[in-house]
């Protein structure tokens, strides 16, 4: 019975020596669920930390959007004041074009002669020297020369060329003062062309161009509402120089315009026609022969013209 008793005991001690092992099992636990837990936190602090980045991304994102914004909208119409942003769109309600649903193709072999300044006597001359040569062009008048030619304006039309606006002064500083102004001046010049050949035009040209010097300040809301009134303007990627270095020398404008034109897919070519401008109608003489030859032909701007214009964003 002692052995027995010495056997209890001896198992007894080892039962008590237990609680020890237990002890290292409990410790080994939390310390893996310690680490475990750190895992987890240093993943979330992660993830935190690149949701916080993506946010940040966002708001430099909007940021820039909302300078650019600020920028090319006019602050009148970010503070939410519609009616003076509108008031001008309530202007000529009857000055209005229909816009073309579709474009035409572009042609790389037609020219795009255009002219500004007149009509005059040397309206005249190009426009005989077209006729002879079977081919067409645009004509972006200055209407404050209608007054004594309206006969001009009637030939252009009836001989199928295109009449467009240019402008109805040449007072570009007056004409850019404002939208009010600018629509004033195209308002008046829409009539006189109308009266001149019983035509309305819906293709026109903005004076010196749709970014220059003058309209700087406007030129973005100036494009919003002529689009708005579906009015399609064209600028000019082929500069003759006629009003510059080529004034006095046809033969310059021709060799010019006819290096240039190749550069383009459409090329629509700036040309003057007012009374200084002899040399002009002599060079289109010449020009059409010259490039005619070349397998070129001269093809009038229409509301479904691809528009060639100047970067919006400049």
């Amino acid at each position: 019975m002692a052995y027995y008793r010495r056997r209890g005991g001896y198992r007894s001690g080892y039962r008590r020596g237990n609680p020890k092992a237990l002890f290292k099992l409990i410790t080994l636990i939390i310390f893996v669920a310690a680490v475990a837990l750190a895992v987890i936190q240093t993943t979330r602090a992660q993830k935190i930390a690149l949701n916080e980045k993506k946010l940040a991304d966002e708001v430099n994102s909007l940021q820039s959007k909302l300078e650019i914004v600020q920028n090319y909208v006019p602050a009148y119409i970010l503070e939410g004041k519609s009616e003076t942003a509108l008031a001008y769109q309530k202007l000529y309600p009857e000055m209005m074009a229909e816009r073309p649903q579709t474009l035409d193709e572009i042609d790389k072999r037609a020219i795009y002669l255009t002219f500004e300044g007149g009509p005059s006597e040397n309206t005249e001359d190009i426009l005989d020297y077209l006729k002879n040569a079977g081919q067409k062009a645009t004509f972006f008048i200055t209407c404050e020369n209608i007054q004594g030619n309206e006969a001009i304006i009637k030939r252009m039309s009836d001989e199928g060329h295109t009449v467009g606006i240019c402008s109805y002064s040449t007072d570009y500083k007056t004409i850019y003062q404002s939208v009010d102004a600018f629509l004033a001046d195209f308002n008046k010049a829409y009539t006189a062309i109308y009266d001149a050949c019983g035509v309305y035009p819906s293709v026109f040209r903005f004076p010196c161009g749709s970014i220059n010097e003058y309209n700087s300040s406007i030129y973005r809301e100036l494009i919003s509402e002529m689009t708005r009134r579906g009015f399609v303007f064209f600028d000019w990627n082929v500069n003759s120089d006629d009003n510059g270095n080529n004034e006095d020398d046809w033969e310059a404008i021709v060799q010019d315009v006819a290096n240039d034109v190749k550069d383009y897919d459409q090329a629509i070519v700036l040309m003057h026609d007012s009374e200084e401008n002899s040399s002009t109608a002599r060079a289109v003489k010449y020009m059409l022969n010259y490039l005619g030859k070349n397998g070129y032909y001269f093809a009038n701007i229409k509301s479904t013209t691809v528009p060639v214009t100047f970067d919006y964003f400049e």
